[in-house]
């Protein structure tokens, strides 16, 4: 494994403290070994102990730049001082106090992260130890004292040098930790991060998928409509008019739908992304309410038109449902209706049902339309953007949806809601009484 960065690249203050340990531990040494010398031919000696001392401390120096390597070297010099303690020279010079540096690189070479300076620092370490003390024990006199000295002096030089690279390995734990906290916390920030574009993606795409069912669906009753006028014109001017005041009407609403979210567009940020869930999803315009199950019947009748019979039907007992499971219900009404009268020729019969359940709710839109083939729309298995955005809201919401082709002609689409007890409710939108039905030949 390679050195960590702040290891391979000395520092100031890596020179600095080489510089201090000579500071403090050099003079003495240097007074010891003068102290030591007892003829000329001495001289010699204390000059090649000195010189090995200030290589020790220029190791020092560099000893974060290559552990491993400072390491060899300082246990190097150390050998040579150990030669230099042998009988018959003045003094064990391997114990000096400047002797002390070495214990430094044991420390910065455990505390690396390189596995071969770390293990050679405690074996070359206890090697050393074991040798200095051998080296004391040769210098007695031929009747050794008391062993009591010598045996403290092993066991003080193996405890310095154990201590040393214990804390060397305790440091490099605590920086691994600390590192590994600050990777942590970076990732749980990107995490964060990601959720927010996350979100902030989610409510554009939600977003898109109203502005396509408002529009598209506003789109198609207005040309519904503008039919209608233009059919009626000069037979019954009265419903010509109201038609196309209804034209009018739609294209506002679709108007004043499209600005709300596009306002929401533009005012995504990131820091205020809601969470979109099947219960939160509105329209987007901040200045209207979302569609409810009461609006069915409006929408129901702004899709009939000359030609354009639309029946819907309520059965069962209906049950308070949350605001997404309602609106939900309403987008699926919506595109189906839509999606006749864009694909459909008149006349058309379309039958929208709501069928409540114990604890579900489920809404079918079924048409008799012929495919306008010259226009080259034919049911395809794949469907188009808005069923793919149905299916997704329904998916969100936690139901199933089906559509496609009947065997007799025409289409089908299906949508089974679960009725959530726990979730805030809203009324169901059509009122006690027969089932509604929109004929407009037959008046409106």
């Amino acid at each position: 494994m390679s050195p960590t960065p702040a290891l391979s690249r000395p520092a100031l203050a890596d020179h600095a403290w080489a510089v201090a340990c000579a500071a403090a531990l050099l003079p003495i040494t240097v007074v010891e070994v003068v102290a030591a010398v007892r003829s000329p031919a001495d001289t010699a000696w204390a000059v090649v102990v000195v010189v090995l001392f200030v290589v020790l401390h220029a190791v020092v120096g560099v000893r974060r730049r290559t552990p491993f390597g400072a390491l060899v070297a300082a246990s190097v010099v150390m050998l040579a001082l150990t030669a230099a303690s042998l009988p018959a020279t003045p003094t064990v010079a391997v114990l000096l106090p400047s002797s002390a540096a070495y214990l430094v690189m044991v420390f910065t070479a455990a505390a690396s992260d390189d596995r071969r300076a770390d293990a050679a620092a405690l074996v070359l370490g206890l090697a050393g130890a074991a040798l200095m003390t051998a080296i004391a024990v040769a210098r007695e006199e031929p009747e050794p004292s008391e062993p009591g000295p010598l045996i403290a002096l092993g066991g003080f030089l193996v405890a310095s040098i154990a201590a040393a690279w214990a804390l060397g390995r305790y440091r490099r734990e605590s920086r691994r930790k600390l590192a590994a906290q600050e990777l942590g916390r970076e990732q749980a920030a990107e995490l964060r991060l990601q959720g927010e574009r996350a979100a902030v993606a989610e409510e554009r795409r939600r977003i898109g998928r109203e502005l396509h069912d408002v529009i598209s669906h506003s789109l198609a009753v207005m040309v519904a409509q503008a039919e209608a006028s233009r059919v009626l014109l000069g037979r019954d001017d009265d419903r010509a008019r109201r038609s196309i005041e209804h034209v009018v009407a739609t294209g506002r609403s679709a108007m004043a739908d499209m600005r709300g979210l596009l306002a929401v567009l533009a005012e995504a940020k990131a820091e205020v992304a809601p969470q979109v869930s099947s219960d939160s999803m509105t329209t987007g315009a901040p200045d209207r309410p979302s569609p409810s199950l009461r609006d069915l019947p409006e929408l129901v009748e702004g899709a009939a038109g000359p030609g354009r019979l639309v029946d819907l039907v309520e059965r069962g007992t209906p049950s308070p449902v949350s605001p997404g499971t309602a609106l939900t219900v309403y987008r699926v009404v919506q595109e189906s209706l839509t999606n006749t009268l864009k694909h459909a020729d008149p006349p058309t019969r379309t039958d929208v049902e709501l069928e409540w359940g114990a604890d579900s709710l489920i809404v079918t839109v079924v048409d008799d339309g012929r495919p306008r083939e010259a226009r080259g729309w034919h049911p395809q298995p794949e469907p188009g953007r808005g069923l793919r955005g149905l299916r997704e809201r329904v998916e969100q919401a936690g139901g199933r949806f089906e559509t496609g082709s009947r065997e007799a002609g025409g289409w089908r689409t299906a949508a089974t809601l679960p009725i959530r007890p726990g979730a805030a409710s809203v009324p169901s939108s059509l009122e006690d009484g027969p089932p509604v039905a929109h004929d407009p030949e037959s008046g409106r």
